[in-house]
């Protein structure tokens, strides 16, 4: 069921004067954002929380501007969403520091995200219910009309019940919303196109996305489709059952791009969880844009492999 319109115009509660952080040293630092630990006193109560600030990459009003723009974008869409396998958006932060970004503020997870936490001593049976959160997850975006945009182990934290729970949603569309909106101008529009459909961790992509080998970038006009997403939850799932990336065996991101415009899929790592039946799901997450399940159905797939 698509969002009503309540959920489409939530009002994002200030949190300012509740938190206390360290902004001089990041706890995690990407190209495009970076995301310090902090403290959250509300209510006589104390969390550790996680405030993650959108890069601008320049100093020129239209820089502030554009990263003014991808900030309320990933807040307006984060914080319309309920599900236990999301993170929970927790509210705002303006951090005078650096040059009054907004923060976005969710819980701080101890446990990581995917990429830590699933090493080899990770028994099975955890590892399967992780599979199943992940799907539940992006399910629960689809029925809301979301596409990730950017779903990768990075982007799966584990909370201190040891449940998954997606977050990360820079990259996100709504289908059919933002375009014509106050919230993206012309040019923006256009980059914010660009980015989402090129977005993503490289290990992740789905080949529809990937330029071609012949370097035709005037006619490469690649769609942004849940598809898209159903093919790095395949990618999520070989990483959960093998605790290796999708590409394992090849270290150079150059030579992984070269792959993904050779439409070549990632190899099977030698792996006693991953067995044939969940290979042949991640096949199936794999195939043909039209041919890959929905997120709802591969959701029911990973319960009935579980069972």
């Amino acid at each position: 069921m698509p969002l009503s319109y309540k959920d489409r115009h939530p009002q994002a509660r200030d949190l300012t004067a509740l938190i206390t952080r360290d902004t001089k040293f990041a706890a995690i630092s990407h190209p495009h954002t970076r995301v310090y630990k902090g403290n959250l006193d509300d209510g006589g109560t104390s969390a550790a929380v996680a405030v993650k600030y959108i890069l601008a990459h320049g100093a020129t009003v239209a820089d502030w501007t554009r990263m003014d723009v991808r900030t309320r974008r990933e807040t307006v869409i984060w914080m319309r969403l309920k599900h236990e396998n999301i993170m929970e958006f927790l509210g705002t932060t303006i951090e005078e520091s650096l040059h009054r970004s907004t923060g976005m503020v969710s819980r701080w997870m101890v446990n990581g995200n995917l990429v830590t936490f699933v090493s080899d001593s990770l028994p099975l049976a955890h590892r399967l219910q992780i599979t199943c959160d992940v799907a539940a997850g992006l399910a629960y975006l689809h029925e809301k009309d979301v596409m990730h945009g950017d779903l990768t182990g990075a982007n799966v934290l584990i909370d201190e019940n040891g449940k998954a729970r997606l977050i990360d949603f820079g990259l996100s569309l709504i289908r059919a919303e933002f375009e014509n909106t106050s919230f993206i101008n012309a040019s923006d529009q256009c980059e914010v196109r660009l980015s989402s459909v090129t977005g993503g961790a490289l290990r992740f992509r789905a080949l529809e996305i990937s330029p071609p080998v012949n370097g035709d970038y005037e006619n490469f006009n690649p769609v942004l489709t849940f598809a898209c997403d159903v093919y790095s939850l395949g990618s999520v799932i070989l990483q959960v059952l093998s605790s290796l990336q999708p590409y394992y065996n090849i270290k150079d991101n150059l030579m992984i791009a070269l792959a993904l415009a050779r439409k070549t899929k990632p190899e099977r790592p030698g792996s006693t969880y991953l067995t044939d039946a969940y290979w042949n799901f991640i096949q199936e997450c794999w195939d043909a844009p039209e041919k890959r399940p929905s997120a709802a159905r591969a959701h029911e797939d990973l319960l009935r492999l579980r069972s």
